[in-house]
């Protein structure tokens, strides 16, 4: 079996290898993606989650501690989804779940 050809590693902030690395892509080189590596395009490929059609998402500013926001950020790259929806799916559901209780007053 032939082994697989790998991208030479580059760091992002060694800017003449990058320059290097991108003048090395010739249009030759290049080909379609096969049904395997669409797949995988298709997957990586996250966004604002999905809404029904004719609503519209509020931008919001929400403040998170740090730890959290990582735990956050592991949760989400793992299940493959945006913090948008995870925080969407978690409202839902906790207001699905429970009704707030009235102050007395």
């Amino acid at each position: 079996m032939a082994a697989k050809r790998r991208s030479p590693k580059v760091s992002e902030h060694d800017f003449e290898a990058l320059d290097r690395l991108a003048h090395s892509i010739t249009l030759d080189k290049l080909r379609p993606l096969t049904p395997a590596m669409r797949r995988r395009w298709e997957a990586a490929k996250r966004g604002r989650p999905k809404k029904a059609p004719g609503t519209k998402a509020v931008p919001t500013l929400i403040t998170v501690e740090p730890t959290l926001l990582r735990r956050i950020d592991a949760y989400v790259k793992k299940a493959g989804i945006s913090r948008s929806q995870l925080f969407a799916d978690a409202v839902r559901e906790r207001i699905g779940a429970a009704r707030p209780k009235r102050k007395a007053g």
